[in-house]
């Protein structure tokens, strides 16, 4: 991504926090406590841990100010909505470490429900060498505690899940790609005999795929820049 196409997603990002937030607090008031960040499916253990990122989430410095603000922004602007997005931690080996879908589009607009999962064995085990640098150099989960990596991932995710809630219209658009993505790369892994003809609608949905990373990706580049400042001062 070049530097002109950095700061366009980054002003998406911080866009999409803004109308999120605009629209949050009307929301909650209507619908009551059954959106945001919802931890009724985590066990006892995995609540251990998730609280554990939120203190990182919430960390400040002297002055009372977040030591990661974009982080910080994101998860308000979730936490705050009318939408409800529920946090799973699956136990089940998968080299998926996070992601973000949207299990229930409600036609006003105001109710949205989705999933944030996290896998925290799959985050534990990525790696951080130089094969694992994105496109401009950018090396995810780079000189970061245990807790910090688990941050950044929640990062990224809570990106994803900002710029899916903030319009109707791109919940409808996800949660359909989201299916047809998984279905997809099924019958690919499983080499069903329809997957020789998959390769075109395969390409397609990687192109789709990726213009939906790139805010994400942009906003978890300034998190983990956010997180390794904050190291000094936590």
């Amino acid at each position: 991504m070049s530097r002109k196409e950095s700061r366009s997603c980054g002003r998406a990002v911080l866009a999409s926090i803004v109308l999120l937030a605009a629209t949050s607090v009307n929301a909650a008031a209507a619908l009551g406590s059954s959106g945001g960040l919802r931890t009724d499916r985590l066990s006892r253990q995995q609540l251990h841990s998730w609280n554990e990122i939120v203190k990182i989430v919430f960390a400040e410095n002297r002055d009372g100010q977040p030591l990661h603000p974009t982080l910080r922004q994101l998860w308000d602007a979730v936490d705050t909505s009318g939408h409800a997005v529920y946090v799973e931690m699956p136990r089940r080996r998968t080299y998926i470490a996070g992601r973000f879908a949207i299990t229930k589009v409600d036609p006003e607009g105001k109710a949205h429900e989705g999933i944030l999962m996290m896998n925290l064995r799959a985050i534990d085990n990525a790696a951080t060498g130089p094969g694992s640098a994105r496109p401009g150099g950018f090396i995810p989960f780079q000189d970061l505690g245990k807790k910090e990596r688990y941050a950044e991932l929640l990062g990224h995710e809570l990106a994803h899940a900002v710029w899916t809630l903030t319009e109707t219209d791109r919940a409808r658009l996800v949660m359909p790609l989201q299916s047809e993505n998984e279905q997809v790369m099924r019958q690919v892994v499983d080499r069903s005999p329809d997957a020789d003809d998959l390769g075109a609608r395969v390409n397609e949905l990687e192109g789709l795929s990726r213009k939906l990373e790139e805010t994400a990706e942009t906003a978890e580049v300034a998190i983990w820049k956010e997180l390794r400042a904050g190291q000094r001062l936590r």
